[in-house]
């Protein structure tokens, strides 16, 4: 027995491809409709930069933080309040080194400079400075700079790493909504379906819905066109 019916007269593989497409934006729709009722839906991704920011914003020696900079756990909310909206990503970074930057102190100097490979002294003297309000000497300036380097680098790392793992969470979770909405739909059109092939054809419109989403238009008319072009050569 096929699992993949014949289709009915009248509905071309064009239109298909559209209702499937049709399909995955109300798999996402749906998504986006249950994310107030699932919050931790948006803070998928978000434990990598949390981690990564953590090692970044130590404490002082004595406890706290430093002197005209947020707190850590501050510094986590503001990042994942960005996060949670959505803001643009290049944005995102920018605000974690900037926090991260600020949090640089003579008391917690040697513990960012183990997290970044950086000349403990050196950093721990331009750390003085900077709190001083002293201009720096060229070597401090140097470590200094290495420091904004490798922690620009690390938050670009973990927050690219984030937003991938955050928008294959989402195509799965849509996934898994659109083969529901399928089986849903084939159980009603096929009165209780009849056989497993009904099932897997409703379970495979469901897979296929969300990759088909963004191209659906797309490979709909390009079908269509080969199509009508096949046509026309046969006819001559």
């Amino acid at each position: 027995m096929s699992v993949i019916p014949t289709l009915p007269p009248g509905i071309s593989l064009p239109d298909v491809i559209m209702a499937v497409g049709g399909l995955g934006t109300a798999a996402f729709g749906v998504l986006e409709a249950i994310k107030p009722v699932f919050p931790m839906i948006n803070h998928i991704g978000f434990g990598g930069i949390r981690k990564a920011v953590t090692t970044l914003t130590p404490e002082e020696a004595g406890g706290g933080a430093p002197v005209n900079a947020l707190p850590r756990t501050k510094v986590l909310d503001s990042l994942l309040a960005n996060w949670v909206n959505g803001n643009d990503l290049a944005n995102q970074k920018t605000i974690a080194k900037s926090l991260i930057k600020l949090h640089l102190s003579t008391g917690n100097a040697a513990a960012l400079a183990a997290a970044t490979n950086v000349d403990a002294a050196l950093l721990i003297q331009a750390a003085t400075s900077i709190e001083a309000g002293a201009a720096l000497t060229q070597q401090q300036t140097d470590a200094y700079s290495r420091f904004d380097l490798i922690v620009t680098a690390l938050l670009d790392e973990v927050y690219q790493h984030a937003d991938v793992y955050f928008r294959n969470w989402m195509r799965g979770l849509a996934a898994a909504i659109a083969v529901v909405l399928a089986v849903a739909g084939g159980y009603v059109v096929t009165n209780g379906f009849q056989n497993w092939g009904q099932l897997l054809s409703a379970v495979l419109v469901g897979l296929l819905a969300t990759p088909l989403a963004p191209i659906a238009k797309d490979v709909s008319t390009a079908l269509a066109t080969a199509v009508n072009t096949m046509q026309m050569l046969k006819g001559k």
